[in-house]
C-alpha cells in the first residue's frame, strides 16, 4: 500500500551511489495533437538530478522535429521530493499526498512554460503489493541487473489523474484538460540499457482508465509484444489488477501509428481497444540509457473517445544487441 511518505525520498544506504528516485508526468492537448512529458531522475546520495521536458505535435519521425526538448543533467538535487524547484525551471509540489501534484515549468529562454494540476482519480497502485498486483511474482525482481526494468524493481507506484492548466509552446498558448498518468520509482538503479518494455495508457476519464507494462522482444528486426509485467484498471472508483494483455502495433520508424490492445482484469472482465496515433516521436532525452518511441493514441469505446500514451522504451544497448552489425541477437 502506498502511503503519503512514499512521495518523498525514501530511507536508503547513504553509501549506495546507485540509489535513484524518479517522477514522471505525461500530459497532452489531444485536440491539437500535442504530447508532453515532465520527467525528473534524482540521485540524492550523489546530490545530482536529471530533468527532461519534451513536447511534440503530430508525428515527428526524427528527434529534431520535436517542438520542444530541454534535458539537463547534473542539476543540484533537491532536499525534498515533495516540494522543490530545479535549476532548469521545473517546480513540483505534492498536495493531498500521495494523490495530487502541481507541476510548473518556465524555460530559461521563454520557449516553453506550463502550469499543470494533477488530481488523482484513485489511490496510487502499488505494483509491489500482492493485495493489489495479481502478477506480483512475475513483475517483481531482485536481480542485481534486472533486464526487465530495474527502474521499478524495488519501489514504484502508478496513478491516473485529471490534468488541467495551461501550456505555452513557442509563443502559442493552449488550455490543458486531459486524463493521463504519472508515477514515482525508487531504489538501487545502475541504468544499464539492456531492457525493452512498452508503457501503455488508455484513458476515458473517471469511468474507465488503465495502465499496463508489457515486455517487448525484437526478433529478426521486428518488435513483438510479450507478457504483461503489471497493470491495473480504474473503473468508476474501483481499482483492480490486470492479469492478461495482448498487444499489437503498426509502426513507422519505430513509432507506433496504430495499435490493438486486449486486456483482462482479475475479475475476468475484458476490454479491447483499437487506437490511431495523433502524435508520436522518439524521446531520446529522458534517460541517456534509453530511447522511448512515444505516441498519443485516440481510442473509441462504448460511444466515448479517449486518449493514451504508448511508450515503447528500449535500452540503447538492447537495440545494439539486436540491431547493430555486431549484435549477437540480430
Amino acid at each position: 500500500m502506498i502511503e503519503p511518505e512514499d512521495c518523498e525520498f525514501h530511507d536508503r544506504d547513504p553509501d549506495d551511489w546507485t540509489w535513484t528516485e524518479t517522477t514522471a508526468l505525461i500530459f497532452s492537448v489531444p485536440e491539437a495533437g500535442i504530447l508532453g512529458n515532465a520527467y525528473v531522475l534524482a540521485r540524492p546520495n550523489l546530490g545530482v538530478a536529471l530533468s527532461s521536458v519534451a513536447l511534440g505535435q503530430g508525428i515527428c519521425r526524427q528527434a529534431g522535429e520535436l517542438d520542444f526538448n530541454d534535458c539537463q543533467i547534473h542539476l543540484p538535487c533537491p532536499e525534498s521530493f515533495t516540494d522543490y524547484s530545479l535549476a532548469n525551471g521545473l517546480s513540483v509540489k505534492v498536495s493531498n499526498a500521495p494523490r495530487d501534484y502541481h507541476f510548473r515549468y518556465q524555460h530559461v529562454l521563454g520557449h516553453c512554460s506550463f502550469d499543470l494540476h494533477f488530481e488523482a482519480l484513485h489511490h496510487p497502485f502499488d505494483m509491489h503489493d500482492p493485495m493489489q498486483n495479481a502478477l506480483l511474482s512475475a513483475a517483481d525482481s531482485t536481480a542485481t541487473h534486472d533486464t526487465k526494468g530495474d527502474g521499478w524493481a524495488t519501489g514504484h507506484f502508478e496513478v491516473k489523474g485529471h490534468i488541467t492548466g495551461s501550456l505555452e509552446l513557442r509563443g502559442k498558448r493552449y488550455d490543458v484538460d486531459c486524463y493521463e498518468g504519472m508515477d514515482h520509482s525508487w531504489g538501487p538503479r545502475r541504468d544499464v540499457g539492456t531492457w525493452a518494455v512498452s508503457w501503455i495508457s488508455v484513458n476515458f476519464g473517471p469511468e474507465l482508465a488503465m495502465h499496463l507494462a508489457v515486455d517487448m522482444a525484437i526478433e529478426d528486426g521486428t518488435v513483438h509484444y510479450r507478457d504483461l509485467r503489471f497493470g491495473y484498471v480504474t473503473e468508476n472508483g474501483e481499482t483492480r489488477s490486470l492479469v492478461f494483455a495482448e498487444v499489437e502495433a503498426v509502426r513507422v520508424d519505430m513509432i507506433t501509428v496504430s495499435n490493438r490492445i486486449k486486456v483482462r482484469d482479475i475479475n475476468g472482465k475484458e476490454w479491447e481497444f483499437r487506437g490511431s496515433a495523433v502524435a508520436g516521436h522518439p524521446w531520446h532525452s529522458f534517460n541517456p540509457r534509453d530511447v522511448c518511441y512515444q505516441s498519443l493514441h485516440r481510442y473509441e469505446y462504448d460511444g466515448r473517445v479517449g486518449y493514451g500514451e504508448m511508450g515503447d522504451i528500449f535500452g540503447l544497448d538492447y537495440l545494439s544487441e539486436h540491431m547493430s552489425r555486431h549484435g549477437r541477437k540480430r
